[in-house]
Parts: C-alpha cells; sequence; structure tokens
C-alpha cells in the first residue's frame, strides 16, 4: 500500500468516525416521515437528543446519529410497537451497530492486491503480530486467508 492509499483510508475513517453532518427539524423530518410535533415530543421524553441547545428559542440541530436513531423508531412503530419499546429496541439496534462500526475502523487496515484478488487487510491474525487476516470476495461468496506478516 502506498502513501496516497494510507492517507485515502486515513480520511475515511475520521470521516466514518465523526458523523459530522448536522440536520434542522424540518429536514430530520422530512427525512424521516416523522413530523416535527413528533420529534419534539420524542426529544422531550428523551428518546432523541438535539445538539447543544443553549437558548430556548433556538433551531434544533440533530447529528447524523439521530437522523439513524429516528429512522429506527419509526421502523418499529411501523411494526407495532409502543414507543417506548421501539426507542428501547432502536438504542439496542444503535449499539450493535456502533460496536460494528468500531470493530471496523479498528480493523480495517488497506486494501491490497493479493494471489489475483483484491483483499481488505484486517490487520494482526495472532497476539505476537505475525499473521495478518486478508479478506475477500468471489461470486459474493466471503473467503478469508492468512498470510506471514511482510517484513
Amino acid at each position: 500500500m502506498d502513501d496516497q492509499d494510507e492517507a485515502l483510508i486515513k480520511r475515511l475513517k475520521c470521516q466514518f468516525n465523526a458523523h459530522q453532518f448536522e440536520l434542522g427539524i424540518s429536514d430530520l423530518s422530512k427525512g424521516t416521515g416523522v413530523s416535527q410535533t413528533q420529534l419534539r415530543y420524542w426529544e422531550q421524553k428523551g428518546y432523541i437528543y438535539s445538539k447543544n441547545v443553549t437558548e430556548k428559542n433556538a433551531a434544533h440541530h440533530y447529528s447524523y446519529g439521530t437522523f439513524m436513531r429516528v429512522h429506527l423508531i419509526k421502523a418499529f412503530l411501523d411494526e407495532g410497537f409502543t414507543l417506548a419499546a421501539a426507542a428501547k429496541m432502536a438504542a439496542e439496534r444503535r449499539n450493535r451497530l456502533d460496536m460494528m462500526r468500531l470493530f471496523t475502523l479498528k480493523a480495517f487496515q488497506g486494501i491490497e492486491e493479493r494471489d489475483g484478488h483484491h483483499m481488505l487487510n484486517l490487520g494482526y491474525f495472532d497476539e505476537a503480530k505475525t499473521q495478518v487476516l486478508y479478506g475477500y470476495m468471489v461470486n459474493e461468496e466471503v473467503h478469508y486467508q492468512v498470510y506471514p506478516r511482510n517484513k
């Protein structure tokens, strides 16, 4: 992997980790199909949070994480769950997704060409750091390969 690839991966990891965009309540409502009245109620109940609103009448801004949480809550409500149950289930799902995101951020070390395949370098396979785990796909089927660490 060259310096350009390493810089790109570093930037991607930073963006993936940051969730750096914000929405106003109007855009959150339009993007999720949940009314502004409902969003305000959910916020009063503590199911969602706006970002650092210090003044009472200041515009509320919501993170990407809140956008995804609203989608999850709405999906569970549409399935017939109560708001409290939907919010709890959304929180549990979000925790699992966060773990998957953090694991991916830590494990992904780049993409390399090996044995005729583009492979994801998933980091060291053993505690002694003598082997590296790679993953690749053939015909939409996932495969793994362990190689000795490059010197």
